[in-house]
Parts: structure tokens; C-alpha cells; sequence
């Protein structure tokens, strides 16, 4: 067949040339050589060959020889080296490398064929069955190199290797290897090898291996074995942990099946899967089930308790489905899951979970929304559970019915008419985790449905003053309602006797109360500025100008009496002794979620409110841009109250304050307060109608106070040290440029000289500079709470932090101090150390739930993650 060729003379010119390669192996010009009938052992493909320094035509010996930077191409095949010899009678290759002066080999032999690539020391590849044979070889393995002393490669593509070893640390020298005298590589498979056994800093260890088998990561998942970590508990004895067997499905979702066995018997089993489609979706779901056992059995101190865990978070990629959107978190336990299977310190402090699962529509182009919910609140101290099952609205937006799309000039009063409609549905069970999966959970089930359309027209008079007169349709269905009866000879159970009472009779079925409320109301929310120019006594003030924005804001809101038939066949009365006597109207949709639609009495309320922003414009230390910065002294300073203009008593609704600031752009400060205008029972404590000035010649009476502070001390000094430091450089420069001759030229040298095997930065001084970084951040609150009988206080501080002490050793910490219980709270310390191909961490738990501590050590490799050291005591050997 015709071949043709390409090298470079020594002159370093391109040459191309065409060759006749016959089977029988004989190399001549086309012009002088003519087609023979080619013979059964002849190359069947294409060879193209070319050198930097020589290329030699042995056709007596019908070799080829290529010398510096010699490349071969055959097919799919590509070979490389700084020499490279063929015979054609053999059908061989033999390509090496050249050793320089200092013994290092340059242009080692480099093979590539399809994903298979590798350099060598030398290589002999035969053409006619494709093998090879390998001297020094080192292959990349996934994550793992290869080193062989010799290797054949066949034709299938895989190989085997003879003293080999293989390890996943990349140094020239690895920290440690797997020793294997024989084994077969599967490229892109696996590795399977004979008995072997692990070496440490070039000292073999007594750790022998029957046989090998090393999983070679690939792009597509496979399925297989996981194997179980061995442990042992004080408590729980011998232990079997998170083995089981994974399952890779697809490219989308995957399953994973895990179980651990304690010797006392308890166990626990988890289902996982993860599951991700590109622009689509992503996310994953578990399920955990345990069966803790402690104690012995036949004696009292033997307790089994069942406990579930439920995990699922489900996101959808925002430009899958415009106008629809649906995602899921939940975090559902039972009480004793965490404190009996959870190994995360936040688990043991946090004792409320959160749950959400949500799906939203909305139609472009249209006022009309639709969003559904199931949400989950839970309370693991006590074991209380809050489940909305579903929750759903429906709404409308603001329209105008009365204005047409292509009017334009001033509008008419009534085409400011606005209409809307909101509808909701809930479903509510309250309940213990204890009682969530059985059949008592329906019995505290509350449900209802709630219309809403409301008509209203806004006024504006002037400006930031608006009225607004609305008359609104509201409906609600329930499913139960109660009925007050009073029964004169009722058996009180608890005294056993007859006695006349009051008695709730609840009624089952779909019961619908609907009510037409017109309301007005009416609003004014003015802003005052307040400015002080501190320019114009002191222009080279660093302080410019602080400017005080209040925002007064006042609320009048005003619903009639509405009677009627519908009116009375939702308020009844009931008589509440032996004269007749009735009690006052009672809603019989009372305790029901929405309520009764439309109120027993006139209702009309009066809101205020005053709210205070105060700013700064200060110019920066050294400033050279001639802006002032804007800052903010206090973010909000607020003051609300209401008052009730038809209530019986005690009008004045408490008044609120609130405060919020940041100091130095680090510190965050926040207070809230509650204060009452009216005194109390010398007895009871209660709250009465007489003001505290009339009572105790007070204004308020302080009822609730908060206050929380958080702060970064880290970011704090590294400001004041950043500060520092351009100072000190503007400093430096002043000095230089203010040196004159010699000693300032001196004086630049001696900052640039080094120590020899120094690095990094230097002070002033010639000295380096020692860093390491940190962070540290706390958080305190206190709640003051004063009553008539006992004060409560409640205050606790809280801290966390890291220390990286170098480049690859780091500290974190996590503790706080409860000062109500006098004690420290959970803390967690923990430290890692980089051991370039190795991880070591250490983390301790000194007090608390979850006392504990464990150290390991083990291989970064996920291939070989099952190579390591681990103790620990376990936090259920605590108890």
C-alpha cells in the first residue's frame, strides 16, 4: 500500500516523501519499486513517521530509524520519543528515552491510543498483534498512579503489570504505596492484583492484602458493595456501621440502601437518593429508621424505643418551567432520633424543625395566582408537631373594572374603583410526634375554607394623606361549629354529682357564614428632615453633615355594627344559671382557623407610629478621593401604639419600641421593648383599667425587654490592622522620599534584601511577619421580663471561631456560657491537618448531649477510602 511521510532534514527543512509498504516489509521509492502479492503477517494501515535530527532507511536490514523527537503515527496509535527504531521484518518497535550529563532521561517513550496514554523508561510495540512490552512505566489510574517495572500490554487493551505499586499520593517519592508483584489493569475499569501489602515512607508494613481490587472512577456511576466501618460502644457493644449497597440507576437519580448493627441489638436502616437533571431539577431524599435498645432486657433498666427521620429537598431550575415553580425542604424526626443516631452538634442544640413543601402558579398576562403548601413546625423538647395539610390560595389581583386600558387625561373618581379576591384553604392538626401516624391524629384536625372580595376606592386629598372607603364580601366554611346549651342536671364526672353548667355541643358537617363589612379608613404618613452642618463652624471637619428623617405615621380604621339574619345565626347566647341570666354573644365558629367573618360590635381603631433614621457624611482617615462616605448613626428607632375607640377598658394597646444599629459597620445592636399605661392589681397582677400615672404617678410600666449584640472580632482587627498598615506605608514613603544621597539608596537595598531560604512578607524591620489568620465572632441576648410576682432574666452568650495555625493545619471552636444554668454550653472542637496525600482531624466534645471525641486519619482518595485509622468514644457511652 502507498504511505506517505513526512521528516525534517538535518538542515531542519520540511521533506515529504512517498513510500510503497508491502507486506513482506520491503521499503523502497514508488518510482523503483513495483506491487507484489502482499504476504498474511503485513501491516494493514497506514504509517506516518518524522524526526528533528535524523531519519535512517536501512533497507538491506528493512529498518527505519528515527532520531530527536521521533514521532510514529499508525492508525489510532501515536508513539513519541527521542529515538525510535522499526523493523519491518518483525513487525517491531523499540522506542527510548536519552540520558543527559546529570542522568536524567529526556524524551521518554509516550503512548497514546484512544484513552490509553502512558510514558516509559523503553517500549517495544509490535505492530501485527498490537502488544507491547513496558519497561518503568507510571500510568494515571483515576485518582491513583501506577508504577510498574514491567508491563505487557495486549491486544484487548488491558495489561498486566509485575512489581508494581500503587498509591494516590502524587509526590516523586509517595509517602506511601500499596506494594503489588502482580496485577491486571482494566483501563478506566479496574485494577485487580494478587496479595500485596502497604508501605509507609518506603518501610513495609504488616499489612498484607489475599487480594486487590481497586474500583477506577469513571464518568458514569457504577453500582456496588459499601463496605461497613467496625466500631465498638461501651453501651451498645460491637458495631457494624453504614454498609449496604449502592444502586447507580441512571444518569438522573441514583439509591442508596445503608444499615448499622449494634450487638445489643439495636439497629438502624437508611434509603437515599439523590437526583439531578441539568436545567431541570435537582435535589435528594432519605428516610432513616432506627430501633434503640439500652439497658438489659429482663431487668428495669431495658428501654426500646422506634424513631424516624425524614429528609427531602427538591429545586427547580428557574428557567425549566416560567410562571410555575416548585421546591421542597423538609427536616422531620421524632424527639429521641437525634439524641439517640445523630453525630451533629447542631442537631443536639437546635430544637425546632422546619418543613415546606410549596407549589406557586401564576398565568402571565392575568391578575390570577395559585400557590399550595404543606408546611411542618416542630418542637423536639417538648414534642409538639404543627402540620398545614394542605394550605392553599387562590387571588386575584387589583383590577380596575372601570377603567378602560386606552383612556388617557385625568381619570374619573369611579375609575379608581379597585377589585380584587383572595381565597384560602387550611388544614391544621396539632398533635405529639408520639401520636402523629395513628389514628388520634384526626381528632385534633381543624380545617376551614375563606372567601374574600373587597371593593375599596382611594382618596387623596394632598398628598401623604389618603382615604379609603371599602365594602368587602367575606365567607368562611367550616366543618364544625359549636353550640353553647345550658343543662341543668348535668353529671360532672370529676365531682360525681348532677349540677347545672354551661355545655359545648360540637357539631359535625359543612357549615357557611358570610358577612358584607364596609370599613373606612383613612391614613397620613408626612417625612420631616432634619440637617446639621458641621462645615460651616469647621470646614475641615472630618464630620460633615448628620441628618435626622422622622416619619410620624397615624391610621384611622372604622367597621360598623352589621345585623341581619346572618348576624344572629352566627352569635347566639346562652344562659348561664338557674335565673335566666345570658352570657354575652359567643361566635359558634369560634376556634375555628379563619374566624367569623363579621364582628359582634362596631369596631374603630386609631394606629401610631414614629420611626427615626439618623445618617452622618464623614470623611475617611487619610481620605484622598474627596467624598464623604455616607453611615448611619441608627437604622431605626420606632415607637407604635394603637388605640381601640369602642373597647370596655384598657384602650391603649402597649407601646412597642424598637432599636437598630450598627457600630464601626461590624457591631450589630438590637433592642425591643414593651411598656403598659395602665396599673395593676396589688393582688393579682392583672392588667386594669386605671392609668399608672393616676395609680403610681408613673407614665408606663415596663412590661418586656431584648436586646442582642453580634459582632466579628476578627473583621474588627483586621480593619484597624489594614488601617495600620497604610499608614505605616505612607509613612514609609514620606521617609523615603525625604532621604537624600547614599543612606536613603542603603536604606531602600536593606528592605529588599532577603534572608537566603526566607519567604514570605517583612516588617519595617527586615523581620517576617507573623500571620495567622483567624476568625472569631459572639452573639449575646438578654430577654428582661418583669411581672407582678417574679422577674425572669434570660441571658446567654455564644462564640465561634477558626485559628488556621499553617498553611495546612487549622482549629474551629464553638462554645457559650447559659448564664441562667450556670454552665457552659455544647462546645465543639475540632482540628484538621493537610498530610499532603493524607487527612487527620480531631474533634472533641467535652460537655453536653453529645460528650464524645474521635480521631482519624485516613487516605484523601476516595478509592481508597477505606484505608485508615479511627478511634473514638462514643457519645452514647456518656450516659
Amino acid at each position: 500500500m502507498v504511505q506517505s511521510f513526512s521528516l525534517f532534514s538535518q538542515e531542519g527543512k520540511m521533506v515529504t516523501d512517498t513510500l510503497l509498504i508491502k507486506k513482506d516489509s520491503v521499503i523502497t521509492d514508488t518510482v523503483l519499486m513495483k506491487l507484489r502479492r502482499p504476504a498474511s503477517s503485513a501491516i494493514d494501515s497506514k504509517i506516518t513517521y518524522k524526526a528533528a535530527e535524523l531519519i535512517k532507511r536501512d533497507i538491506i536490514n528493512k529498518r527505519f530509524i528515527l532520531v530527536k523527537n521521533a514521532e510514529i503515527n499508525y492508525g489510532d496509535l501515536e508513539i513519541k520519543a527521542d529515538s525510535i527504531v522499526i523493523n519491518m521484518k518483525t513487525n517491531l518497535l523499540f522506542a527510548i528515552g536519552r540520558r543527559d550529563t546529570t542522568g536524567k532521561i529526556t524524551g521518554k517513550p509516550a503512548f497514546k491510543q484512544g484513552s490509553n496514554q502512558f510514558e516509559s523508561d523503553e517500549l517495544t510495540y509490535n505492530f501485527k498483534t498490537r502488544k507491547a512490552l513496558i519497561k518503568n512505566i507510571i500510568t494515571k489510574q483515576d485518582a491513583g498512579l501506577l508504577h510498574s517495572a514491567f508491563t505487557k500490554l495486549l491486544e484487548d487493551g488491558t495489561s498486566n503489570i509485575s512489581r508494581s505499586t500503587y498509591s494516590t499520593c502524587d509526590a516523586d517519592t509517595p509517602h506511601f504505596y500499596i506494594n503489588l508483584p502482580r496485577a491486571r489493569v482494566y483501563p478506566g475499569k479496574k485494577i485487580i492484583s494478587g496479595p500485596g501489602n502497604l508501605v509507609m515512607e518506603g518501610i513495609p508494613l504488616p499489612l498484607a492484602i489475599p487480594f486487590g481490587f481497586f474500583p477506577i472512577q469513571t464518568k458514569k456511576a457504577a453500582s456496588g458493595l459499601i463496605i461497613p466501618r467496625y466500631g465498638e460502644e461501651r453501651i451498645r457493644g460491637f458495631a457494624l456501621t453504614d454498609g449496604g449497597y449502592y444502586f447507580a440507576i441512571s444518569d438522573y437519580f441514583d439509591l442508596t440502601l445503608k444499615g448499622s448493627l449494634w450487638a445489643n441489638g439495636s439497629w438502624l436502616g437508611t434509603i437515599q437518593t439523590d437526583y439531578k437533571r441539568l436545567y431541570k431539577y435537582s435535589g435528594n431524599f432519605s428516610f432513616s429508621y432506627a430501633n434503640n435498645i439500652s439497658g438489659h432486657q429482663g431487668l428495669q433498666d431495658y428501654v426500646k424505643t422506634n424513631n424516624y427521620r425524614l429528609g427531602w429537598t427538591f429545586t427547580q431550575d428557574a428557567k425549566a418551567s416560567p410562571g410555575s415553580r416548585f421546591s421542597a425542604s423538609v427536616n422531620m424526626s421524632s424527639s429521641g432520633y437525634d439524641q439517640s443516631n445523630s453525630y451533629n452538634v447542631n442537631d443536639h442544640v437546635t430544637t425546632t424543625r422546619q418543613s415546606s413543601v410549596s407549589y406557586s402558579k401564576s398565568w402571565d398576562g392575568t391578575p390570577f395566582n395559585l400557590s399550595i403548601s404543606a408546611n411542618h413546625s416542630q418542637n423536639v423538647s417538648d414534642k409538639s408537631v404543627s402540620l398545614d395539610l394542605p394550605q392553599a390560595s387562590f387571588n386575584m389581583g387589583r383590577i380596575y373594572p372601570f377603567k378602560s386600558k386606552n383612556s388617557s387625561g385625568r381619570s374619573k373618581w369611579y375609575q379608581e374603583i379597585q377589585l380584587s379576591y383572595s381565597a384560602s384553604l387550611d388544614n391544621k392538626i396539632t398533635t405529639k410526634d408520639t401520636l402523629l401516624f395513628t389514628s388520634a391524629v384526626w381528632k385534633n384536625m381543624r380545617n376551614g375554607f375563606k372567601q374574600d372580595i373587597p371593593i375599596s376606592l382611594q382618596i387623596r386629598p394632598f398628598k401623604n394623606f389618603s382615604i379609603s372607603p371599602s365594602l368587602t364580601y367575606s365567607g368562611v366554611l367550616y366543618t364544625q361549629k359549636i353550640i353553647k346549651v345550658w343543662e341543668p342536671n348535668y353529671f360532672n364526672p370529676a365531682l360525681n354529682k348532677t349540677q347545672p353548667t354551661v355545655v359545648n355541643d360540637t357539631l359535625r358537617g359543612f357549615f357557611y357564614g358570610q358577612a358584607v363589612n364596609p370599613t373606612i379608613s383613612a391614613s397620613f404618613n408626612p417625612q420631616l428632615f432634619g440637617l446639621y452642618d458641621f462645615t460651616e463652624k469647621s470646614p475641615d471637619s472630618r464630620l460633615q453633615s448628620i441628618r435626622h428623617v422622622i416619619k410620624p405615621a397615624i391610621s384611622f380604621s372604622f367597621t360598623p355594627q352589621v345585623g341581619g339574619l346572618a348576624s344572629r345565626k352566627m352569635y347566639r347566647q346562652v344562659q348561664v344559671d338557674t335565673l335566666g341570666k345570658l352570657s354575652p354573644f359567643y361566635s359558634v365558629y369560634d376556634g375555628n382557623i379563619f374566624g367569623t367573618p363579621s364582628l359582634q360590635n362596631k369596631s374603630g381603631n386609631i394606629s401610631l407610629s414614629l420611626v427615626n433614621i439618623v445618617e452622618a457624611k464623614v470623611f475617611a482617615r487619610n481620605d484622598t478621593t474627596g467624598k464623604a462616605k455616607k453611615l448611619k448613626l441608627i437604622d431605626n428607632f420606632s415607637i407604635t401604639t394603637a388605640y381601640n375607640i369602642f373597647a370596655d377598658s384598657i384602650r391603649w394597646a402597649p407601646v412597642a419600641m424598637q432599636l437598630r444599629t450598627t457600630l464601626m459597620n461590624n457591631i450589630n445592636i438590637s433592642a425591643s421593648s414593651s411598656f403598659s399605661l395602665y396599673g395593676t392589681n396589688k393582688k393579682t397582677g392583672a392588667a386594669i383599667g386605671t392609668f399608672l400615672f393616676a395609680q403610681d404617678h408613673k407614665l408606663m410600666r415596663l412590661t418586656n425587654f431584648s436586646t442582642s449584640v453580634d459582632l466579628s472580632l476578627s473583621d474588627l482587627f483586621k480593619k484597624n490592622k489594614d488601617k495600620n498598615k497604610t499608614n505605616s506605608n505612607i509613612s514609609q514613603n514620606i521617609g523615603y522620599l525625604g532621604t537624600q544621597g547614599n543612606a536613603g539608596m542603603a536604606g531602600q537595598n536593606a528592605q529588599k534584601q532577603q534572608t537566603p531560604g526566607e519567604a514570605g512578607p517583612k516588617d519595617a524591620y527586615g523581620y517576617p511577619v507573623f500571620n495567622m489568620p483567624w476568625t472569631l465572632s459572639f452573639s449575646y441576648h438578654l430577654s428582661y421580663t418583669p411581672t407582678f410576682f417574679k422577674t425572669t432574666i434570660e441571658q446567654a452568650v455564644s462564640f465561634q471561631g477558626s485559628v488556621t495555625i499553617t498553611k495546612k493545619m487549622s482549629a474551629t471552636f464553638q462554645s457559650g456560657y447559659d448564664f441562667n444554668a450556670n454552665k457552659i454550653t455544647m462546645t465543639n472542637i475540632g482540628i484538621t491537618r493537610d498530610l499532603h496525600c493524607w487527612d487527620m482531624s480531631l474533634n472533641w466534645v467535652p460537655n453536653g448531649n453529645l460528650q464524645s471525641w474521635s480521631f482519624l486519619i485516613k487516605v484523601k482518595a476516595q478509592v481508597l477510602g477505606d484505608l485508615k485509622y479511627e478511634r473514638r468514644k462514643d457519645f452514647h457511652d456518656s450516659y
